[in-house]
């Protein structure tokens, strides 16, 4: 036996010493039941859905349920690929949209404006409080009121809003949505700030020797990528979910509207449009979160060569 000082080698103690320190079974057992429970808990209702729509009425499995999703409706309705896109489309310009707000924003409350941060995070949270009927009548008088008594076609102000208003290009949609969104963007924004010490970063940038510019755009966003992705998921599960909103304005476009205006009465076909709507968000997700994790190991792998 090798001694070193009258003691175990080393290697010896370091066994005796992960040995000493094991975790105990029980807990581990609690955490995989923990785990198991949480599993049923979640896949269980995905599993009883995708049983139901695949189950053939005289016995059997038939996928009729997620072939009549995709078939052409009648004039009087969108189809189902044209209202998945276009809620799409409404998720990329409100998640564009917010993050071209916030990001400056949240910078400038950080690195200048540090006694703002409690006004404009109240201003942020204020969309929680007000539910999204009374925006959305809001809105309403404010378009009526536009509208000068006695003009058939309207001041400036009311063409805007009509303009903004028209189901081709449904900005109106998209503003409502990101003011919606500023409460769950700035929670995150704030709190990916705050972990990264933006100030220390930003005073070492420029000591260093690089403009405003690059120390933003090369140093402050690429250390919030993760509070940045986490923002635009919170975006994107909002604007597919929103249904008042679309609603009471009328569109019948949007996903979420189109599926409560379904028309079919089979309640497989309507499971299925639920399954196959939810899958395709999960797979969008993981596929989006598997691009930041790829993406991970390769920094910490350059960082310990160097």
């Amino acid at each position: 036996m090798t001694m070193v000082d009258g003691g175990p080698a080393p290697k010896q103690q370091s066994r005796a010493h992960r040995a000493g320190f094991r975790r105990p079974t029980t807990g581990t057992a609690l955490r995989w039941i923990v785990l198991a429970g949480a599993a049923v808990y979640f896949v269980g209702p995905m599993i009883a859905a995708i049983a139901f729509t695949v189950r053939k009425p005289g016995g059997g499995v038939t996928l009729k349920a997620y072939q009549e999703i995709f078939e052409q409706p009648d004039s009087s309705h969108v189809s189902f690929v044209h209202a998945l896109t276009f809620s799409l489309l409404l998720s990329i310009a409100t998640i564009v949209v917010t993050m071209a707000l916030m990001v400056p924003t949240q910078i400038l409350l950080h690195l200048r404006l540090q006694k703002m941060r409690p006004l404009v995070e109240t201003i942020c949270l204020l969309p929680l409080v007000f539910p999204p009927v009374v925006l959305v009548v809001g809105v309403s008088d404010i378009y009526r009121a536009a509208q000068p008594a006695g003009e058939s076609g309207g001041g400036a102000a009311f063409q805007v809003l009509k303009w903004m208003r028209d189901s081709s290009h449904p900005l109106l949609l998209v503003v409502l949505y990101v003011v919606m969104a500023l409460p769950f963007v700035y929670r995150a924004l704030n709190a990916g700030l705050a972990s990264i010490e933006v100030s220390t970063l930003v005073e070492a940038s420029r000591n260093l020797g690089a403009s405003w510019w690059t120390t933003i755009v090369v140093i402050i966003i690429p250390s919030l990528r993760s509070s940045m992705v986490n923002a635009g998921f919170l975006c994107f599960a909002l604007t597919m979910g929103e249904f008042t909103v679309a609603s009471i304005l009328l569109y019948d476009e949007p996903f979420p509207v189109w599926l409560a205006q379904l028309p079919t009465t089979s309640g497989q076909v309507q499971a299925a449009v639920s399954v196959f709507s939810l899958l395709l968000v999960e797979v969008t997700l993981l596929v989006v979160s598997g691009i930041g994790l790829t993406r991970e190991p390769r920094n910490a792998e350059q960082k310990g060569k160097s």
